[in-house]
């Protein structure tokens, strides 16, 4: 099987998992479905940057960073999880102080480094493992506060404006790409394919925009979001590729023929995730 039919038949199959969770998030499991699926994913997504690392000679402490990540993502879902333990709808506004969270996850890898009583080698050890809690957990969990205080649509968006965004320079980078982007970082990416990205993006845009809003933003707002969720998105694929190509791998694992890992699945979601995220405080108002 081709690269072209073997990415079509498991982006298909992506999708349809991709609609019924979020099927599962409007309905039976609000809040509860999107925020375990990216939960789920940004830890799978931060133990394959650890085999990354480790397979270039680095040292992070996996258990740990992936203990330190599970414990950050769960206080961005506890609010919804308390709310359906309770039988009542989740208040979107009841957060906790992402911060101070953080920041509790940070103390506990130094505080377990001290009581390790291994110096040598410190540095790099607790500097890798915060790398990939930063990198993956912390900024993954913007997906679930976009969900939490501006509502499924935005969600929604995000997902089908980034996805989109990745096929569509996938195709035009294919049969039209003749100027490269940036080599050194990622061979294959070409100008052709950002520009065919940025497209696709604004198409998937708009459709969301008139179809998963109980009153479709205007356009003034849901196209520099689209533009900005679609440049984020092509900076965190090409921040992967920078890891990758430091690690001397060319993908996170072998999860899915031609797509690799979930690293690779969840990279366009590390900057476009918090770009929109960010936008949003400034420009839209929280809605359940």
């Amino acid at each position: 099987m081709g690269v072209l039919a073997t990415r079509l038949r498991y982006g298909s199959l992506a999708v349809a998992v991709v609609v019924g969770l979020f099927w599962l998030d409007r309905g039976p499991a609000p809040l509860l479905a999107s925020g375990l699926a990216v939960a789920l994913l940004a830890l799978a997504a931060q133990g394959e940057f650890y085999r990354m690392l480790a397979a270039s000679g680095l040292t992070p402490r996996t258990g740990l960073g992936l203990l330190a990540g599970g414990y950050y993502l769960a206080t961005r879902l506890a609010p919804a999880a308390a709310a359906a333990w309770a039988g009542a709808a989740p208040d979107p506004r009841a957060t906790f102080d992402a911060g101070a969270h953080l920041a509790a996850a940070v103390v506990f890898l130094l505080v377990v480094g001290v009581l390790g009583r291994r110096p040598e080698d410190a540095p790099r050890r607790i500097g890798t493992t915060l790398a990939g809690l930063l990198l993956v957990p912390f900024l993954l969990g913007y997906l679930i506060e976009i969900r939490l205080y501006h509502g499924w649509g935005w969600l929604v968006f995000l997902v089908a404006v980034a996805k989109t965004g990745d096929s569509a320079a996938f195709f035009a980078g294919r049969y039209l790409g003749r100027h490269k982007l940036i080599p050194e970082v990622s061979p294959n990416k070409t100008w052709e394919g950002a520009i065919g990205s940025v497209l696709g993006s604004l198409l998937a845009g708009w459709v969301v925009a008139a179809t998963a809003f109980p009153e479709p933003p205007a356009a003034v707002l849901w196209i520099p979001a689209a533009l900005l969720a679609n440049v984020g998105a092509q900076f965190g694929d090409l921040g992967e590729s920078l890891l990758k190509r430091g690690c001397r791998v060319k993908d996170s694992a072998s999860l899915l023929p031609v797509m690799g890992g979930t690293f690779d699945l969840v990279d366009s979601f590390l900057v476009a995730g918090p770009v929109l995220r960010l936008f949003l405080a400034f420009a839209a108002p929280a809605a359940p």
